[in-house]
């Protein structure tokens, strides 16, 4: 629990109006743009409801070990006919009014106890007893405590261990998603600050082809160049044109996937404007390498532990099932004190008048139970065994199955991740090199241009060949651009697959480590 309050904590001190700019009011910084989608996402409000529900399940397991109180009142008569002569009549009757009130309990050892306080008012019609009516209390105690089957706490809390876990799973289920959110928005993040620095270059292509057709104008009305250099610039400057409208329309279409991911929707001030992103950052930025990122991912990622959370809980049933095909063996005992009070009615036995000692009105009866020596105990010992206990046997054999795939499932998850932590380092790396490469083709492009410019204002080139090399110089932009792109959504996902993703943006703080896991079994 106390890493969802870290997170909501976290996320109440974050910024959430994601406005940072006031001279932009439209400018997020990666940081708010991720704060807001992870307040408003609903998907996630889903998945966070499910540690509450889950809680419930714990206090659901854990009071299968609440006392539980029971009561009986009872009023019963009967006239059974008889042939013998200790009553006063041909039959024999009997009136019995009382009440039962017991307090039974279950405790985590596997004992079971219960308390049980009986009072009851008989009238009959026996010629020998010399209480009539008579009272009588009865307070009991029995326990049972297994020793074999059912015995000890971790046997009988099976299912309290296991919701508790659950409960532990589903915040796991919960951060991975808000971990996996933030990762989604952090992809469409650069993907529009790439299309809105694509738009920039496509501008400054369009520019180009501006000044170009505006000198071709000049120089055709100079006599130095022929009308088809003056149509080819505006054939250029046409397809620029298309070009920014495309750029345009990318821009355009990743603010609204951004929107989208964000939960800005109709009414929202925000909704009616493109959003706009901080430029691409610098990629002089420090990461893990390899060995360490791959020990994170081991240690931090939510999806890993959730699985070693359900290999917890195999292990748990399995104990279970493992204990269940034991025999039943329950020592009993019972303990208890009695008394007695009622009208004294002598009676002639033998020749002589008899009377009772615990005469006495109903109240009597609760005293006679301290001061008589009215008591009752008993031992006893049950053994049960169901002949070749096959289905326990079954139920345990099944669970080891279980176990066994849930190992396997571990390590391939493992080796997934190991996959997926490799793959993002080399997409940073290659972005790296491919970034170099393009500014080294930026400079050529650009210093050649810059000579063909020259060349043309000498009369040595052409439109065409300058449209080339401009093209060229777009197209080294254009690589440069793609080249940190990559780098960066590629970091962003070698976060994610360390699960370091909130960390990383002090959204939230590291996760703990897994649980010890067990050694993978032979097949």
């Amino acid at each position: 629990m106390r890493r969802a309050l870290l997170l909501i904590i976290l996320l109440l001190a974050a910024p959430l109006a994601a406005a940072p700019n006031p001279q932009d009011p439209h400018l997020f910084l990666l940081r708010d743009a991720l704060a807001l989608g992870i307040a408003r996402n609903f998907n996630l409000r889903v998945d966070e409801l499910d540690v509450p529900s889950r809680r419930h399940d714990v206090t659901a397991a854990a009071a299968a070990f609440d006392p539980a109180l029971e009561s009986t009142f009872y009023t019963r008569e009967a006239e059974v006919l008889s042939g013998a002569v200790l009553y006063e009549d041909a039959y024999q009757y009997n009136q019995e009014t009382g009440a039962d009130l017991s307090l039974r309990k279950r405790f985590k050892v596997g004992l079971r106890s219960r308390l049980t306080f009986r009072s009851s008012r008989l009238k009959e019609n026996s010629l020998v007893d010399s209480l009539n009516p008579e009272y009588q209390n009865f307070l009991v105690l029995n326990l049972t405590q297994p020793l074999l089957r059912d015995f000890g706490s971790q046997i009988n809390t099976s299912q309290l261990q296991i919701s508790e876990n659950q409960v532990e799973a589903a915040l796991y289920d919960y951060l991975d998603q808000v971990q996996e959110t933030a990762a989604r928005i952090e992809k469409a993040y650069f993907d529009l600050a790439q299309a809105q620095a694509i738009r920039a270059l496509r501008s400054q292509s369009q520019t180009l082809a501006r000044e170009l057709l505006a000198a071709n104008r000049r120089r055709l009305k100079q006599g130095v160049i022929a009308i088809s250099e003056v149509q080819q610039a505006e054939t250029a400057l046409a397809a620029r044109d298309e070009d920014v409208i495309v750029a345009r329309q990318q821009v355009e279409m990743e603010s609204n996937r951004l929107k989208d991911l964000l939960e800005i929707r109709a009414g929202d001030p925000l909704h009616a404007v493109p959003l706009a992103t901080e430029p691409l950052p610098a990629v002089d930025i420090a990461y893990p390498a390899q060995e360490e990122a791959l020990a994170l991912a081991l240690k931090q990622r939510l999806d890993l532990q959730r699985l070693y959370l359900t290999v917890e809980n195999q292990k748990i049933r399995l104990a279970f099932s493992q204990n269940q095909k034991l025999p039943r063996l329950d020592l009993g005992a019972t303990f208890g004190i009695n008394g007695l009070s009622g009208e004294d009615r002598p009676v002639n036995l033998f020749g002589h008048q008899q009377t009772s000692p615990h005469t006495g009105d109903y109240g009597d009866a609760y005293a006679s139970m301290v001061e008589d020596e009215g008591y009752q105990w008993a031992l006893d010992l049950k053994l049960t065994y169901p002949l070749g206990n096959r289905a326990a046997r079954a139920r345990s054999a099944k669970l080891g199955i279980e176990k066994r795939q849930l190992l396997y499932r571990v390590k391939r998850l493992e080796g997934g991740i190991e996959t997926a932590v490799n793959n993002s380092l080399v997409t940073v790396q290659r972005s790296l090199e491919r970034l170099q490469v393009a500014r080294r083709f930026e400079n050529l492009a650009q210093t050649t241009l810059e000579q063909e410019m020259t060349r043309l204002k000498e009369g040595l080139s052409d439109t065409f060949r300058i449209l080339n090399f401009q093209e060229d110089l777009v197209l080294a932009h254009l690589k440069r651009v793609k080249a940190a792109t990559d780098f960066h959504q590629g970091l962003a996902r070698l976060y994610r697959e360390m699960g370091g993703n909130l960390e990383r943006y002090g959204i939230i703080g590291a996760v703990d480590g897994p649980m010890v896991g067990e050694a993978l079994p032979a097949p």
